[in-house]
């Protein structure tokens, strides 16, 4: 009985506490509007200042991170450098030569469960593109061009970029002429690294880069 007796004690308690808290709530809610009514130019001008520093700090931010990957891109853009990396970090040297050619909503996705993709960007005339990185030492063939083109069926209106080190054999160039695929050997690599050339919506299939190999 006096458990019960307890109990019933704190439940009356507790629902005598929440209109003082209602109430507490309410005198706080007011001064506080009273207080801005009263300094609203005060108010205004910390505001501004407030999301002002904020912004500059998220674009230092963005800056510092940019020429991070600029510093990171000039030092690994070579193939010796490119030739010991692991093929993580030659994703992510991909990613970075499409943030330079003025990509946007470039994202790296290799990985296990990539579904044959490693890399995808828009580029700066709009077109979408998906890229699948080889960093071999050995020639890409004919196989992992067909993987590509399959995985491109989840990718509609994508264009697909098989860029490899090394080079690719008769029958992977064969597989791909006639697609909309884009084959990216060691020398256009090399190319595409320094500046000279870069990805691009207008380049031929057999070239893969811009300014192309050989006319279209």
């Amino acid at each position: 009985m006096a458990r019960r007796r307890s109990r019933r004690g704190q439940g009356n308690v507790d629902w005598l506490l929440w209109p003082v808290a209602i109430a507490v709530f309410l005198v706080v809610a007011r001064w506080l509007i009273d207080v801005v009514v009263a300094n609203r130019p005060l108010i205004i001008g910390l505001t501004v200042l407030l999301v002002a520093g904020l912004v500059g700090l998220l674009v230092l931010r963005r800056r510092t991170i940019d020429a991070r990957q600029r510093e990171w891109l000039r030092d690994n853009a070579r193939l010796e450098r490119v030739d010991r990396m692991t093929g993580v970090e030659f994703e992510s040297l991909v990613e970075a030569l499409l943030r330079r050619d003025g990509f946007h909503k470039v994202r790296r996705i290799g990985g296990s469960g990539d579904g044959g993709v490693d890399v995808i960007g828009t580029a700066p005339a709009g077109d979408l593109f998906v890229i699948q990185c080889k960093r071999w030492a050995k020639s890409v063939g004919s196989p992992e061009v067909r993987n590509l083109l399959g995985a491109l069926h989840a990718y509609p209106e994508h264009r697909g970029v098989l860029v490899t080190t090394t080079r690719f054999t008769a029958p992977a160039k064969q597989c791909a002429a006639g697609t909309n695929l884009l084959l990216i050997d060691r020398e256009q690599l090399a190319a595409w690294l320094n500046g000279a050339s870069a990805l691009a919506p207008s380049a031929c299939a057999t070239g893969g880069l811009w300014p192309p190999r050989h006319q279209c």
